[in-house]
């Protein structure tokens, strides 16, 4: 009696993770999946209104431009509240600072200073990168993730916002341009974390701020390493 009850506990528990996973799948339907154009569609102001960002990170597979997209929209939250201009986002500037992320989950470091050869600074990642700088700042951050990507992104950016160093970076008048990386991982207790980086620069008078085509590191999305 008690193997019954047991089994028709849990079969009663699956059968509610289908309905919900069902559900969410049926939420996504008629979104298109992230793209970069897409950060001229949308502001800080209303970029919740693309049902993705509101779902269960877990349900839509730890999808990194998900995040890196509510981390720069939470950012230009933070300079309009603080009477600061947008910062204008940049793709080179992302392409950075999600590198670096998947750098340190890969790697398993918290850092400015990389073990990578040839990514030890910032500056060399921005040279890797193409970018000229005359000014410009880095922030990184590391916690657990949240339910949803704007959860998780509002208390990144709480984060640094509570800190001197990163808040003087986020609120930098001189700065222009920002890329946001993330990358998810798992800590030894099973539990999802993230480390994410922000790229701020304004370009030198000589740099062209216009794409350029650079590798990005394989989104960890689907498969989230163990450190």
């Amino acid at each position: 009696m008690k193997n019954l009850e047991f089994n028709t506990h849990w079969l009663l528990k699956g059968i509610r993770l289908g309905v919900l996973y069902i559900f969410c799948c049926i939420s996504l339907a008629g979104y298109a999946q992230w793209s970069e154009e897409m950060y001229n569609q949308y502001t800080y102001s209303n970029y919740t209104e693309y049902a993705p960002f509101n779902q269960s990170i877990a349900s839509t597979g730890y999808d990194a431009d998900l995040l890196e997209a509510a981390i720069f929209f939470e950012t230009n939250r933070q300079r309009a509240l603080h009477g600061r201009s947008l910062f204008q986002y940049h793709h080179n500037l992302m392409v950075c600072a999600h590198n670096h992320s998947v750098d340190m989950v890969n790697k398993n470091f918290f850092s400015h200073t990389s073990p990578v050869p040839g990514y030890t600074t910032m500056s060399d990642r921005l040279e890797k990168v193409g970018i000229q700088y005359r000014e410009a700042a880095e922030n990184i951050a590391l916690r657990s993730a949240g339910t949803t990507y704007v959860e998780t992104a509002r208390t990144l950016v709480n984060q640094w916002m509570n800190s001197q160093g990163h808040r003087e970076n986020i609120l930098n008048p001189n700065l222009e341009y920002l890329g946001c990386g993330a990358a998810f991982y798992y800590d030894h207790g099973n539990a999802l974390y993230v480390k994410a980086t922000q790229n701020f620069v304004i370009f030198s008078a000589s740099s062209c701020p216009g794409r350029r085509s650079c590798p990005r590191s394989a989104n960890n999305s689907s498969q989230c390493p163990k450190q």
